[in-house]
């Protein structure tokens, strides 16, 4: 049976309750050619639309710790879907939080989401953005918005991670961080190889979905040791890409 896994030096608060809806999946259900279905992670995803799955508590571990170093920061997430994710920001006590989410410009989607993020004590500091990505972001950061952290999880076809990962750049602090998920696919990948490029160091960590880590100035990633019960791969994209708690790396 699938289980759980978080390093011992991280943890996840638990914000099940805020999402009834939320429901463990065989990975059967999704037909997305990048997910990893070797890894004995339980898949989790809203009962609605369960081929769209949830970060698993591994990944968001590495996603609340990281927000953390941000605590009373600007920060910014792209792609939100239904404020999973969102929640773990909240938790990590960022100043203020973007959500970029063009789904959110639906009125009951919208409301639903409203109420995850008061219940997760986020009212105050969360603004809600229902517009694409990248376009959102540009007129943000253009309207003086700059942010420490940014969680990228949006459109994940083609061009549009590093799309997203441009347009964050001119508008992240000296000292910032941004978080992928998803890096077992060659798009998402990406958009950290354009952070790598624009002289950003980058590092994956061995998550069931790989996330990927870009940063600079005075911080450092969160320190990972991947599930030892799990037979790791590290796709042909990611060569020369430091993992996380890996040997060499």
């Amino acid at each position: 049976m699938a289980r759980d896994y978080v390093a011992d030096n991280l943890a996840t608060p638990r914000l099940d309750h805020l999402f009834p809806n939320m429901a463990e999946f065989d990975r059967s259900v999704t037909t997305w050619p990048w997910l990893r279905r070797d890894i004995d992670h339980p898949y989790r995803a809203d009962r609605r639309n369960p081929i769209v799955g949830f970060i698993n508590r591994d990944e968001a571990s590495i996603l609340t710790a990281s927000a953390r170093l941000f605590a009373g920061r600007a920060g910014l997430e792209i792609g939100a879907w239904r404020g999973w994710s969102t929640a773990h920001l909240i938790s990590s006590g960022l100043g203020s939080l973007h959500v970029v989410e063009p789904l959110l410009a639906d009125p009951d989607w919208r409301a639903e989401f409203e109420a995850v993020v008061r219940a997760a004590g986020g009212e105050a500091t969360t603004i809600l953005v229902p517009e694409p990505s990248p376009a959102a972001v540009t007129r943000l950061g253009q309207s003086g918005a700059r942010w420490s952290f940014a969680f990228i999880d949006g459109d994940h076809d083609g061009e549009a991670p590093a799309r997203d990962a441009l347009a964050c750049l001119p508008y992240l602090e000296p000292t910032a961080m941004v978080l992928f998920h998803d890096l077992v696919s060659p798009h998402v990948a990406q958009g950290l190889r354009a952070m790598e490029r624009a002289g950003w160091s980058v590092m994956a960590y061995q998550t069931a979905q790989m996330v990927g880590v870009a940063w600079r100035g005075d911080v450092a990633p969160v320190a990972h040791r991947p599930d030892p019960e799990q037979t790791w791969s590290v796709p042909d994209h990611l060569r020369g890409i430091a993992i996380a708690g890996v040997a060499g790396a």
